[in-house]
């Protein structure tokens, strides 16, 4: 008997292991968020924001914050992510990704300028699994920050267009 087929046969087993882990780590959504500075923007709630600031993933979906630099922060709020799930805290680096696993809704923030309204939302998850709907939130966000996370709210609930 040939050695030849068995030998065939493990390197075809092989390339398939390979390629399926390769086709499964391109099939997981990731999302690209960057963090922008634009002082020609027509409103404050413009000139400094992430884009997109709306974002809806499956469960263990990614995010990549992009531009962390500088003045721009990533920053979980308290209170306005899900219970259990550690902060998120991201700065001085080009680029981070976070795979969100906890279904629910994560509220983020730019330290330096979520003042001006530099706030995003993330939605994972199917909305009858998530562990904190916004009825639930016991925290609110002042001033600009606050009015930028009604509108996200609104194109969480389909009101007005992402």
């Amino acid at each position: 008997m040939s050695v030849f087929p068995v030998k065939v046969a493990t390197s075809v087993l092989v390339s398939m292991l390979l390629f399926g882990t390769a086709f499964a780590q391109t099939c997981v959504p990731n999302e690209d968020i960057d963090q922008i500075t634009d002082p020609a923007a027509e409103t404050v709630l413009d000139m400094f924001r992430f884009e997109p600031d709306f974002v809806a993933l499956p469960l263990g979906g990614r995010v990549t914050f992009n531009n962390s630099r500088g003045q721009h922060t990533v920053h979980s709020m308290k209170g306005l992510i899900p219970e259990g799930v550690e902060a998120i805290s991201i700065a001085n680096t080009a680029s981070e990704t976070r795979t969100m696993d906890v279904p629910g809704l994560y509220v983020l923030s730019c330290k330096v300028h979520g003042r001006y309204g530099m706030v995003m939302l993330i939605a994972v998850g199917e909305r009858e699994a998530w562990k904190n709907p916004p009825g639930s939130w016991t925290k609110k966000m002042p001033g600009r920050a606050g009015e930028k996370l009604d509108l996200l709210l609104k194109k969480l609930d389909g009101t007005i267009p992402r």
